[in-house]
């Protein structure tokens, strides 16, 4: 079993900035697991554009050497704000390729703590160990329904993060609750 100084589960904005400061520090041995923006890319609706202003969208990087700017210089991908989904996620594969080329792909199935470490199981049956670890898993495992609807049927109740295309509503009455 390989041991680690730290491993970060997920592979999206949080993730891949941790890594990329945890990657400054000498010696320390670092392993992120998780596919890069995939939730982004797959979970949040098409056509969508960030809320976010253009500072708060940059990934954290040390230096602020990976900012929206570099990655638009680096590739000449020009957008404004509200910045598109799609070039979020252009620009978060692109920071993963810069700083963290070695991301492994493999999902995570079960972490536990024994004694003094995380035990880490891959999907894989690998197991790996380290004295610290980050989740950042993002948001969407916590998807929640009220109690009330949760027995209905897929075709009449879903979570909106379980569409990544609204156009499947269209001419259909819809009732939304909620105001995230």
């Amino acid at each position: 079993m390989t041991s680690h100084d730290v491993i970060i589960v997920g592979a999206g904005p949080y993730g891949l900035s941790a890594a990329a400061h945890l990657r400054t520090i000498k010696g320390l041995e670092l392993r992120v697991f998780g596919e890069p923006m995939s939730f982004w890319e797959r979970q949040m609706p098409t056509g969508m554009f960030l809320r976010s202003n253009w500072t708060a969208t940059h990934i954290a990087s040390p230096q602020q050497a990976l900012s929206l700017e570099a990655f638009q210089s680096a590739t000449g991908n020009r957008f404004s704000t509200p910045v598109p989904l799609e070039q979020f996620v252009q620009y978060g594969r692109w920071y993963q390729c810069k700083a963290l080329p070695d991301v492994d792909r493999r999902k995570v199935e079960r972490v536990d703590f024994r004694s003094d470490a995380f035990r880490v199981r891959l999907n894989d049956g690998e197991e790996v160990r380290a004295r610290r670890l980050i989740l950042a898993v993002g948001i969407a495992a916590f998807a929640w329904t009220p109690k009330a609807f949760r027995g209905l049927p897929s075709d009449l109740c879903t979570h909106a993060s379980a569409h990544s295309r609204f156009t499947d509503f269209s001419g259909k009455r819809v009732l939304v609750i909620g105001s995230g």
